[in-house]
């Protein structure tokens, strides 16, 4: 409210009536290093996201549960399945080959949020395994006080290179608001989940090719057909010609099962559980809290168990000291099943399952044997999910401590210290007959990190300092942050014994089994002058130094400052109006370093193999009882005068309040710059090596993002809130070397789609064979017929597509814009909210349509597929001009031509409007409790990914197999996304 004045006269009474307060009201949000400030001070784009937001909202995944919530924020779940990774982009990409993902920070200290990858076997890398967490997984969104979003390099600035990429800056609940009494919250949720998301298929035509069934010696047995869905219709007479009658005069069993596939899927749960028990004022709490969370998936062998105990407490002694910690335990265990090309549940879903097939009634396993059951050559889908799991089970421990000192009522010593230390065990299985590994394989892995980070702060703060009005801060830092990082793999091959998963059951270890070890130093001095000007004018100036253990002695230490300003001036210029209640501009330029990765500085030796494709030796090997191990030189360089990759950031916004703040806007523009990018660099094959690295490349981002708040309607018993935030990003790399026009980014994928990055283009196109066209001019510089360019060109002997053009972009993932839209509405304790979001853009390219294409699966490929078909396109007439293409093929050859993994026809555009999330909730009024031992108590359902309408696509294209990374836009044959509905249950004592 506003404050009123009246003066003093000769009235024995005086009467004050509240009024409302036209400005903004102060909100205090926590930022780097954990301070808490003043919004109105802040000259950067922050954003808070609160607990009721997350909390019970059908989603275990805090990074999840941020979708459409956030404006500039770019949020991809690789799919439906438990634990599946989460992508996450702040403000686009700012480094082609490092890691993008922003610093996360718990309680002041920086946590891992790091992907360990496993390896799916045959040779796929990454792209075969089963999805894996990023390590953000592990926070519980119940304990979950707030979580701010600090944007752009400025707002991170004190992180330093760590923060490159923005920070998630997340504070846990504690018991300070208790008001001293011991309060006892229990929350519980229960879940369920089904797949959504997939195709729609034909169901007119079953098992065969050309429109025949063909069983070997026509005697039946359909595994030794065509597993395509291009036979004869259902309904067709049999006969000996179509294969559906048999040379011994039955009939070939030949019906439709519609749901074959969809019945593959069974329906996850999600139970949720936790206590929290809290009690204390804001200067002596202590909270504890226990949560369980177990999650079975949309498949069998799919499951997440996560526990989390966490115990905290803050205290203030006598002697001006403040103490306070906590110790966070986290258990997660997680079983996942293969996904990929070849060999997985699936790729054969897509690929291998004819629309006759009854797939569920059918033996999956060879009852004595144990070997796969299925078309030959490929694996049977659920022989997949049940002999060749992938199982992890992790042990995490984040522990904080803090220590103040108030020295003087205008200074004080900060000291916190913390350690995040994780330990996953891995265990890959193939059984013995499986497609990938016929020979049967064990992979062991033991992912191991550990990051010790400590921060001594010494804050000075005066109010009044020169004048009335004029308030300053200084603080200064000191950082130690330290990093290790070990992989120990075991890989034992050629298993003697079926069914009995140990290392000892193998016989050949020479394959992938080793280990990794790294270990890292940033030490770092860092400072920040904070001044303001009768609360509406404020400047704050940040410098920090590092010193990197992963740079050259000479160039490992690197400066970068930052000057933010902002300026309210309705308070300045005193305007004070029912129409415009607030007004801010502000204003930052910054400039952030990022170190190498671990090993780039000297080129490095490692076991290899030596030899040809006629003839290799594998070390180490074994030969006549001696033992013989062997290294081979690394094939790129390395290089010892390494400098710093820099990004610098400009960002200009304001924020703007109308009609009383009920209706509030807060636009930003931003643009960064990246340069002297770490990167291997193709180097010529006469030197014996492929690459070097160097400081090279240019990345630039800039872009748009807006947030509304509206609150239409605001009584003693009715409120009504609406959110809706918007960003566009425009990414492009500048760019990378002399000579050098694209490059791939790292990570798994496949020749003939490779995620690159390439000048003049937005960083992560997918580079392969675009399918030839009429271009403008021809050979000869001449102008083509307008009426053919850009016509397919088609093979005048096939009738199908031309020969394609190689190192083609043919897809682009990064969208145009992103919106959110949240309404909420509060009647008496009774609120329903919904989140509406959308993506606009941005394209993908789908393995698993191809696929479904290819197979006669895919709706489309039933649609008159007894006609025969011309591609639209011309033919070349060999003298520089063209002629309408009129050459018939059928349906399947027609599919076929479309049907290619990496064909630019199975490019969809990712377009998606989406209902994200909604719940329901009653809040029991207090008055009915008081004669109860209860506080409070909800009751809410929940529900997440209700509908979505991707106009471009038939199918959900809201998924990026490979998860958390740079690698963005494949859909490399994996799960698909799932509905979730729940109901939830609070309640305090």
């Amino acid at each position: 409210m506003a404050t009123q004045e009246r003066a003093i006269g000769t009235e024995s009474q005086i009467n004050i009536a509240l009024a409302q307060d036209t400005r903004e009201l102060s909100e205090v949000v926590v930022t780097a290093l954990g301070i808490e400030k003043d919004t109105r001070s802040l000259g950067y784009s922050t954003q808070q996201i609160k607990a009721d937001q997350i909390s019970q909202k059908s989603e275990p995944n805090v990074l999840s549960s941020l979708q459409g919530k956030v404006s500039g924020v770019n949020i991809t779940n690789s799919s439906g399945l438990p634990g599946s990774s989460t992508n996450i982009n702040i403000r686009g990409i700012t480094s082609l080959q490092g890691s993008n993902q922003p610093l996360f920070v718990v309680d002041g200290i920086p946590i891992s949020n790091d992907l360990d990858r496993s390896l799916g076997g045959a040779g796929l890398g990454s792209l075969g395994a089963a999805q894996t967490s990023n390590r953000a997984l592990d926070i519980d969104p119940e304990i979950i006080a707030s979580i701010n979003i600090l944007k752009g390099p400025a707002a991170a600035a004190l992180y330093g290179s760590r923060a490159a990429a923005g920070a998630i800056i997340i504070t846990t609940k504690s018991g300070g608001s208790a008001n001293k009494k011991l309060e006892v919250t229990g929350t519980s949720s229960f879940n369920i989940q089904n797949v959504y998301g997939l195709a729609r298929l034909q169901t007119d035509y079953g098992q065969g090719t050309n429109g025949v069934v063909t069983t070997t010696g026509g005697l039946g047995d359909i595994y030794t057909a065509s597993g395509l869905s291009f036979g004869p219709r259902f309904g067709t007479t049999p006969t000996l010609a179509n294969g559906l009658l048999l040379t011994n005069g039955n009939q070939l069993p030949y019906q439709n099962y519609p749901n074959n596939i969809k019945e593959f899927y069974r329906q996850g749960t999600i139970w949720t559980n936790g206590v929290n028990i809290a009690g204390g004022t804001a200067e002596q709490n202590v909270t504890l809290s226990v949560n369980n969370t177990n999650q079975k998936g949309i498949t069998q062998n799919s499951e997440l168990t996560r526990t989390n105990v966490t115990l905290g407490g803050n205290t203030k002694l006598l002697n001006k000291l403040r103490a306070g910690g906590s110790i966070n335990f986290v258990q997660t265990d997680q079983t996942g099943v293969l996904q990929g090309n070849n060999g997985s549940a699936f790729a054969t879903l897509s690929n291998r399952v004819p629309r006759s097939l009854n797939l569920q009634g059918n033996p999956y396993i060879d009852p004595v044997t144990g070997a796969n059951q299925y078309f030959s050559g490929v694996e049977n889908p659920y022989y997949s999910l049940t002999q060749n799991p992938t199982t992890s089970s992790l042990t995490r421990f984040i522990n904080v401590a803090n220590l103040g000192y108030e020295a003087t009522p205008w200074l004080k010593i900060d000291y916190r210290a913390g350690l995040d230390t994780y330990t996953d065990r891995r265990k890959q299985v193939f059984a013995i007959g499986s497609v990938r590994q016929p020979t049967g394989q064990v992979q062991d892995q033991v992912f191991y990190r550990s990051e010790f980070n400590s921060d001594l702060i010494v804050t000075a703060h005066k109010d009044n300092l020169f004048f009335e009005g004029f308030n300053a801060s200084l603080l200064v830092g000191q950082n130690v942050n330290q990093r290790r990082f070990q992989n120990i793999a075991s890989q034992a091959d050629n298993l003697t014994l079926p069914g009995f998963y140990n290392a000892q059951n193998g016989s050949v270890f020479s394959n992938g089994t080793g280990e990794s070890t790294s270990l890292r130093r940033i030490l770092g001095v860092y400072s920040q002058l904070s001044l303001a000007y009768n609360n509406y004018l404020f400047l704050e100036l940040t410098g920090r130094a590092d010193q990197s253990s992963t740079l050259p002695v000479a160039n490992n230490t690197f400066f970068y400052p930052s000057a933010t300003a902002s300026f309210v001036f309705t308070d300045a210029l005193k305007i004070s109006s029912d129409i415009f209640s607030y007004g801010k501009i502000r204003a930052n330029v910054s400039k952030v370093g990022r170190d190498a990765d671990p090993f780039v500085l000297a080129t490095t030796y490692s076991s290899a193999s030596q030899g040809n494709n006629v003839s290799s030796i594998q070390f180490p090997f074994t030969a006549n009882g001696t033992n013989y191990p062997g290294f081979a030189i690394s094939n790129t360089i390395g290089s010892n005068t390494l400098t710093p990759e820099f990004t610098k950031s400009y960002e200009v916004g304001t924020n703007l309040g109308f009609f009383k703040n009920h209706l509030n806007f807060e636009l930003t523009y931003f643009y960064t710059r990246s340069e002297n990018q770490i990167l291997p660099v193709t180097v010529a094959a006469s030197s014996g090596f492929n690459a070097r690295y160097a400081n090279v490349g240019r990345l630039d981002n800039k872009g748009f993002e807006g947030l509304m708040n509206l609150n239409p309607i605001r009584t003693s018993n009715f409120r009504w809130d609406i959110t809706a935030n918007f960003t566009r990003i425009k990414n492009e790399v500048i760019s990378i070397t002399e000579g050098v026009t694209s490059s791939s980014v790292n990570g798994s994928a496949f020749i003939g789609s490779v995620p690159s990055f390439k000048v003049g283009q937005p960083y992560g196109v997918i580079i392969g064979n675009a399918l030839p066209r009429v271009q403008p001019l021809n050979a000869a510089g001449q102008p083509n017929d307008p009426q053919y360019v850009g016509k397919y060109i088609i093979n005048p002997t096939s009738g199908s597509f031309d020969t394609g053009i190689p190192n083609s972009v043919i897809a682009n993932p990064n969208p145009l814009w992103q919106g959110g839209l949240t309404n909420t509405f509060n009647y008496r304790g009774v609120e329903l909210s919904f989140l509406v979001d959308a993506k606009y853009g941005g394209e993908l390219l789908s393995f698993t349509n191809a696929s479904l294409k290819g197979s006669g699966n895919l709706y489309e490929t039933g649609i008159n597929r007894d006609a025969p078909r011309i591609i639209p396109g011309v033919i070349a007439n060999g003298d520089g001009t063209y002629r309408p293409n009129n050459i018939q093929i059928d349906a399947q050859t027609f599919w076929g031509a479309s049907g290619g993994l990496q064909s630019q026809l199975n490019v969809y555009d990712a377009t998606v409007y989406r209902l994200r999330e909604v719940s329901l909730g009653y809040s029991v009024p207090t008055g009915l409790l008081s004669r109860t031992p209860f506080g409070q108590i909800r009751l809410s359902v929940s529900g997440r990914n209700l509908y979505f309408y991707a106009p471009n696509a038939n199918f959900d294209p809201d998924v990026n197999t490979q998860g958390a990374g740079n690698i963005r836009g494949l859909e490399v044959q994996g799960a698909p996304n799932t509905r979730n509905y729940g109901v939830n249950l609070r309640f305090t004592l």
